[in-house]
């Protein structure tokens, strides 16, 4: 095939050039606008760093400034709009701050961004006295997870609120939430215990040690830290299992390996923690008995324990102790 030098000149200035030159403008916009979009994303970034480091040190006026540049009017950071509400609420620009924490909230946040951002909205309400929406927000954050107990209890913040007459009520609901164990009645059975005792021997003046006897995990447990008169240490944990529906004790004392015990079925009826347990001897002879917590007064709790036979008669009292509540 012939191709004349004139006839191909001719295509090439009036087809191929001119498309060489479009293709060649495009990738020179595409690469310009990729240059553009990474220099602003840079610039964006480095403002958000500056801001955040402002928010640290608490000057909440220039932080502001920053979170305002590098949010625009469609940015989609759920935290950063939490943020930019704190900065207002610490400036004292209360609507404000309740709109930057709706923004917040209508971005779906993470449970903590969006836990906080409740918590901060019941703090203006309190600022501004508003407090049935104070209270409101607090649950609300209470159960997404804020444990805003001790916040509640001293921020100034919340100030108007604990001046409320319902405030015992609200902070009452507040520690359910966080202390769902609280709630169980049968949970607190074994109060009766907690304190801190000198213990004897049952029917004597002969002391056989101390212990001091605590509430622990929101009142989901209680915990018995036992010394005795001589070097004997021991411990145990004491919890009702709502499945079971029944009491359990764990005990492990400073006698070694087999100095553990666990007891079960416990069942607070007619004045007494009842449980009952069982054993494996070093001969691999099987001991059962009782184990039970009289609730004689506030002041005073039996601890006694026996050794049963198979017909579940008494063959032998292990112990028999009397705690009384140190003044």
């Amino acid at each position: 095939m012939i191709i004349h030098s004139e006839s191909f000149l001719k295509y090439f200035s009036e087809s191929i050039l001119p498309a060489m030159k479009k293709m060649f403008l495009l990738f020179s916009g595409l690469l310009l606008l990729t240059i553009s979009a990474e220099s602003i994303y840079g610039q964006s970034k480095a403002d958000l760093q500056v801001a955040d480091s402002l928010y640290m040190s608490q000057s909440w006026g220039m932080a502001k400034q920053k979170y305002l540049k590098y949010l625009g009017d469609d940015s989609s950071s759920s935290l950063v709009w939490n943020r930019l509400g704190y900065c207002n609420q610490n400036l004292g620009n209360y609507p404000e701050a309740l709109r930057n924490y709706t923004r917040s909230l209508i971005l779906n946040p993470a449970p903590m961004v969006k836990s906080s951002a409740e918590f901060r909205t019941a703090m203006v309400y309190s600022l501004l006295n508003k407090i049935p929406e104070a209270a409101d927000w607090t649950m609300k954050a209470t159960l997404t997870g804020y444990n805003s107990l001790n916040d509640l209890d001293s921020l100034p913040a919340f100030a108007n609120l604990r001046s409320w007459p319902t405030f015992r009520e609200i902070r009452q609901k507040v520690y359910e939430i966080v202390y769902p164990c609280s709630k169980e009645p049968r949970n607190h059975d074994f109060d009766f215990w907690i304190g801190d005792w000198n213990c004897y021997r049952t029917g004597t003046q002969v002391l056989s040690g101390y212990s001091h006897v605590e509430s622990m995990a929101g009142g989901c447990a209680i915990l018995e830290n036992y010394t005795s008169v001589q070097a004997y240490t021991g411990k145990s944990f004491n919890f009702y299992d709502t499945i079971k529906g029944k009491w359990e004790q764990d005990w492990i004392g400073s006698g070694g390996p087999g100095d553990r015990q666990r007891y079960y079925n416990g069942e607070f009826k007619n004045g007494a923690m009842h449980f009952i347990y069982e054993s494996i001897s070093s001969t691999g002879d099987k001991t059962k008995g009782n184990f039970i917590f009289y609730f004689i007064t506030k002041d005073s709790v039996r601890q006694y324990q026996d050794v049963t036979d198979d017909t579940g008669k008494t063959s032998s009292v292990t112990y028999d102790l009397m705690y009384l509540r140190k003044k």
